[in-house]
C-alpha cells in the first residue's frame, strides 16, 4: 500500500534537512565566487576547476527552490552568488559559452554541445523570475536564440555532410533544451515558442526514439539513424528518466495525454529492463538489445538515476493513472532511502556498487551536483501530495 501524504514527507525531509543543507553550508567558493563542484562526504573542498554545466545547473537548482517553494533568503543568496559569478565568466560578450573555468573563472574549454548552455538560460530565467529583473530576462532570452540557432545550424550540416568520419548526437542536449525552453516560456511569444518546441520534440520522438523498442537512445548517427555498437545500443538510464520528467512537465503544460500515456510506457519498461534483479536498484545502463555490456560502471547504482526514475514515474501516475508506476515508485523509493541518505553526515552518497556500499569518499563531481537531487526530491514531494488527492480519505493506493 502506498501512503501518498507519508511518502511525500519523506521527501520533503530529505530535501530540507539532508541534501540542501550540505550544499548550503559546503558548495559555495566564497573567495573567487561560484561554486565548488568537488566535496567529499563530510563538505570538504576537493581542489579543481569549475564546470558551467554544474555551477548553472546548481544556481537553476536554488533560485527554482526560492520560487517554487517557500522563497527562504538563504536560497535566493545562494542563487545569486553563482548567477553573479556565471554572467560575468561563463560567456563572452556574445553570449558564447565555455564548459570549463578555472577556479576564478577564466576560460579552459570552449563549448562542444548545448549543455552547458542550455543549463545557463535555465538559471538566468529563474533569476528573472526571482527578482524580476529584466537584464536577467535579456540575457536569457538572448542566450537562448543564439544557443538554439546554432544548435539548429550544427544539425543540419551534420544531416547534409556525406562521407567522412562518424558524427554521433547525445540524448542530453535535447533534452536539456527541452527543460530550457520550459522554463523560459514566459519570455517568448508565442509563435517562437511554438516553433522551437516543435523541432525539439521532432528530434526526440522522431530522432532518438527507437520505434520498434520504444525506446530512447542515449546516441544517434548525425541524421538520426541507429548505430548497432555497444554506445549505439547504451540505454542511459538516468537520462532516459529525466528526459521522461521533462517530457511530462511539457505534457501537463500543454494536457497532451496520448504523450503521456507514451512516455509513462517507456518509463515502465525501463524499469523492467534496468533494475538490478540480484542486488536491487535500478543500474546506471542498459543494453537495449540486452547484449553483454562492455562498461564496468555498468552496474553501478548513482543516486540521481533512482530519484529521476521515481520523479518520472510519480509524474507519469498523476497524469495517467497507471497502475503499474506505484509498483515501481515503492521499489525504487525502498531501495533509494535504504542506501543513498548518510546516516552520519548531512547530504547523500554519489554512488554504490554491487555490494551497496558507497563506492565514493565524495557528494559531489562534475558534472553531478545537486541538479537532480534537489529537483527530484521537491517534485516527487509535490506530486506526492497531488496523487493523495486522487485517493478516498483514508484508503492508501494498493500496490500489486
Amino acid at each position: 500500500m502506498l501512503d501518498f501524504n507519508r511518502l511525500s514527507a519523506d521527501y520533503q525531509q530529505a530535501l530540507l534537512r539532508q541534501v540542501v543543507p550540505f550544499w548550503l553550508k559546503n558548495s559555495r567558493d566564497e573567495q573567487c565566487g561560484g561554486y565548488f563542484d568537488y566535496l567529499t562526504t563530510t563538505g570538504l573542498v576537493i581542489e579543481g576547476d569549475k564546470c558551467v554545466t554544474s555551477q548553472a545547473q546548481q544556481t537553476w537548482a536554488f533560485a527554482w527552490l526560492y520560487n517554487t517553494l517557500d522563497g527562504q533568503p538563504a536560497w535566493f543568496a545562494h542563487a545569486q552568488h553563482g548567477a553573479s559569478f556565471l554572467s560575468q565568466f561563463a560567456h563572452d560578450d556574445k553570449l558564447v559559452h565555455y564548459d570549463q573555468l578555472d577556479r576564478r573563472g577564466r576560460p579552459l574549454t570552449q563549448s562542444t554541445n548545448t549543455v552547458a548552455g542550455s543549463s545557463l538560460v535555465m538559471a538566468y530565467a529563474q533569476l528573472h523570475r526571482a527578482t524580476g529583473n529584466d537584464e536577467w530576462a535579456l540575457l536569457a532570452r538572448q542566450m537562448w536564440t543564439t544557443l538554439f540557432q546554432n544548435w539548429l545550424n550544427t544539425h543540419a550540416e551534420q544531416a547534409q555532410a556525406v562521407g567522412g568520419l562518424r558524427q554521433l548526437r547525445h540524448l542530453s542536449e535535447p533534452a536539456l533544451l527541452l527543460k530550457a525552453l520550459l522554463d523560459i516560456q514566459p519570455l517568448l511569444d508565442e509563435e517562437t515558442w511554438k516553433e522551437n518546441v516543435e523541432r525539439i520534440l521532432h528530434t526526440l520522438l522522431r530522432e532518438f526514439l527507437d520505434r520498434r523498442t520504444d525506446t530512447l537512445r542515449e546516441h544517434i548517427l548525425s541524421e538520426g539513424s541507429f548505430i548497432n555498437t555497444p554506445e549505439g545500443r547504451r540505454l542511459d538510464v538516468g537520462l532516459i528518466f529525466r528526459t521522461a520528467g521533462f517530457l511530462l512537465d511539457f505534457c501537463a503544460e500543454s494536457g497532451n495525454r496520448k504523450l503521456a500515456m507514451q512516455v509513462t510506457t517507456w518509463c515502465i519498461r525501463l524499469c523492467d529492463i534496468a533494475w538490478n534483479d540480484l542486488t536491487q536498484g535500478l543500474n546506471q545502463y542498459a543494453d537495449m538489445k540486452n547484449q553483454p555490456s562492455i562498461f564496468p560502471d555498468g552496474t553501478q547504482k548513482w543516486a540521481w538515476v533512482q530519484l529521476e526514475a521515481i520523479s518520472a514515474l510519480t509524474k507519469s501516475y498523476f497524469q495517467t493513472r497507471h497502475p503499474e508506476c506505484p509498483r515501481w515508485v515503492k521499489r525504487i523509493h525502498d531501495f533509494t532511502f535504504q542506501h543513498f541518505p548518510d546516516l552520519k553526515h548531512t547530504g547523500w552518497h554519489l554512488a554504490i556498487g554491487q555490494d551497496n556500499q558507497p563506492l565514493l569518499d565524495a557528494k559531489a563531481i562534475a558534472p553531478i551536483g545537486c541538479f537532480s537531487l534537489i529537483r527530484c526530491l521537491a517534485e516527487t514531494a509535490q506530486t506526492l501530495t497531488k496523487c493523495a488527492q486522487l485517493q478516498p480519505v483514508g484508503r492508501p493506493t494498493r500496490v500489486s
